[in-house]
């Protein structure tokens, strides 16, 4: 197999498993504050039509917020060593670090517009990045005797080579130490420029839903799980390779769609869409 075609069921096995305990009452045993996670992807903020402000008010607005899942493009590109951020990037950065410190889980799911997240979160939040688990791949959500997987969905498409070879090179140790010996305005500017190579290149690859791939992805990734969540695709579905079964589910966009999933302790999943600011 090339070094850049993605092996779904390695990526499993390699997955870690992060287990949710949400706060209860010590007399009661209810709920303290939070029962529900919320996953949300693809905002792209920075562009004209994804204020960062609207964004932030709807993840502050969410109600009984156990855990929220960010499944990743959280920006347009971003670079996230902090001497590459822009103004937007810390008031952010802020505001989810009042969500969290408020009671509500974060954990962000690494997308194919994010560059250089330190590995580990402990390591994040040393440089003010406030998340409570980082994914760089896949990982594995144990939730109320329930196990579901998420990813971002960029490796979901096997036919995407031009894209999953600059995937494999944009990741390595080279780029990120060219990086990080520039200038912040100089990153900054490559940054946007490369922002645009993303949006103008292989065309004919995203303008067509790759549904034959992604049933061959589920019907890998789905083995064992209760259920399966991916962005990137900027489209709500849902796949079930076997009647009966377990699904993946593609978390609609907030870009565009201004939507967000809402899963319950039951394994219900609710679609919640936000109305676009006039």
């Amino acid at each position: 197999m090339a070094s850049w075609r993605p092996d779904w069921k390695a990526m499993m096995q390699r997955a870690p498993e992060l287990s949710l305990e949400l706060p209860r009452d010590a007399d009661t045993g209810a709920d303290a504050g939070g029962k529900f996670v919320y996953l949300v992807s693809d905002s792209h903020l920075g562009d004209e039509r994804a204020p960062p402000e609207e964004f932030l008010a709807m993840l502050e607005g969410l109600p009984e917020a156990g855990l929220i899942v960010l499944l990743g493009d959280l920006f347009k590109v971003w670079l996230a060593l902090p001497k590459f951020w822009e103004q937007s990037a810390r008031e952010l950065m802020a505001g989810l670090a009042r969500i969290r410190k408020r009671g509500t889980r974060l954990w962000f799911v690494v997308g194919n517009r994010e560059f250089f997240l330190p590995r580990h979160a402990g390591a994040a939040r040393q440089l003010g990045i406030p998340f409570d688990e980082i994914v760089h791949e896949a990982a594995i959500l144990k939730w109320e005797g329930r196990r579901y997987g998420m990813t971002h969905g960029d490796l979901a498409n096997r036919e995407d080579s031009q894209y999953l070879k600059w995937r494999k090179f944009s990741r390595g140790f080279l780029l990120e130490g060219l990086f990080r010996a520039m200038p912040g305005p100089v990153a900054r500017g490559i940054a946007a420029r490369l922002e645009r190579m993303l949006a103008a290149t292989n065309q004919k690859i995203k303008i067509q839903f790759p549904e034959n791939e992604l049933q061959a992805f589920a019907a890998v990734v789905l083995e064992g799980l209760d259920g399966y969540f991916i962005g990137h695709f900027h489209r709500e579905d849902v796949l079930t390779p076997s009647p009966g079964g377990p699904s993946l589910r593609i978390v609609p966009d907030w870009f565009s769609r201004r939507k967000v999933l809402r899963l319950r302790p039951d394994g219900a999943v609710e679609s919640l869409e936000f109305p676009r600011k006039p």
